[in-house]
């Protein structure tokens, strides 16, 4: 299906980054190109696939239900072609020193950068690189990982260590006018009258997060429906701001609400999602994946 669109990567790059940035011209800033040549391309993508992969929600572009099926295809395609490039310089210098990191987005907000700055000072020979996951665990190619798993036991592959780094309570988020806002804490039967916002991109995510509170609506006998769909925490919580309805998420997913929300935390029933980091006990780098296991401990430890 794909074989004719995959001759030409500009189609899938200017696929993605619209998908990403919502809008042509913020395509065009990152790609550094200009945007009716972006627009080419996806016109043209479109046009060799013959389907629709965007619709405009007021000035947003926004992935049609098949654009974020392809997304997930076309993201496999730039992560092979990252290992690809990773393995050619590989190949190039034996001598290359290289640490993978997978993390998700909510962990990347709030832990990595200071990791990567001990890093950097710490293994000044060594070079970093970042690759966002899903928050499951990578079996190959990535040194330490963040990977997320409810109250279940996490299986390991027998290559890997892990160790437990959070607890994360899930809280709600809701419009500071509604009177529910005047408690500090909630139940999820408490919240069923008001619309709820769904925050979680299943095609990024697996639902991982998304399920933990699927299950607690579930065991509360909350018939859940979604008034709104969101693909991310920050989205959601600028709805809630703008009184659009009520969503619940992680605590680490909270950055920055607005004035007009209020955070509750979920009494009843308690959710929570559990954070560990995972990392390879037999690949060639040991000694610097341990050190950053411990500067991961200590940047999780002084941001909670």
């Amino acid at each position: 299906m794909y074989s004719a669109a995959m001759r030409d990567l500009r189609q899938l790059q200017s696929f993605r980054s619209t998908a990403l940035a919502g809008s042509v011209r913020g395509a065009a800033e990152h790609l550094a190109t200009a945007p009716s040549a972006v627009s080419h391309q996806i016109r043209a993508l479109e046009a060799e696939l013959g389907l629709e992969l965007f619709t405009r929600d007021r000035r947003r572009l926004v992935l049609t239900p098949t654009g974020r099926e392809l997304l997930v295809d076309v993201e496999r395609v730039f992560e092979s072609l990252g290992d690809l490039e990773d393995r050619a310089t590989e190949l190039r210098d034996s001598r290359a020193r290289r640490l993978v990191i997978g993390y998700f987005s909510s962990a990347g907000a709030r832990w990595i950068a200071d990791l990567v700055a001990y890093l950097e000072n710490a293994h000044s020979d060594m070079s970093v690189r970042l690759r966002l996951t899903d928050g499951g665990i990578v079996e190959h190619g990535v040194d330490l990982q963040l990977v997320v798993s409810g109250d279940e036991e996490l299986p390991l592959p027998p290559s890997m260590g892990s160790e437990l780094l959070l607890v994360d309570p899930y809280v709600a988020a809701v419009p500071r006018d509604h009177p529910i806002a005047n408690s500090s804490t909630v139940s999820l039967a408490a919240l069923r009258d008001l619309p709820w916002i769904d925050n979680d991109d299943l095609a990024a995510s697996n639902g991982r997060c998304r399920q933990v509170f699927i299950d607690a609506c579930r065991t509360s006998g909350v018939d859940l429906s979604f008034r709104h769909q969101a693909h991310d925490y920050r989205t959601a919580l600028d709805m809630v701001d703008r009184g659009l309805g009520a969503t619940v998420l992680p605590k680490l997913g909270l950055t920055d609400p607005g004035d007009g929300t209020a955070v509750l935390d979920i009494v009843d029933p308690p959710m929570t999602r559990r954070i560990h980091a995972v990392w390879c006990t037999d690949g060639p780098r040991t000694d610097a994946v341990l050190d950053a296991l411990r500067a991961l401990k200590s940047v999780v430890g002084e941001n909670h």
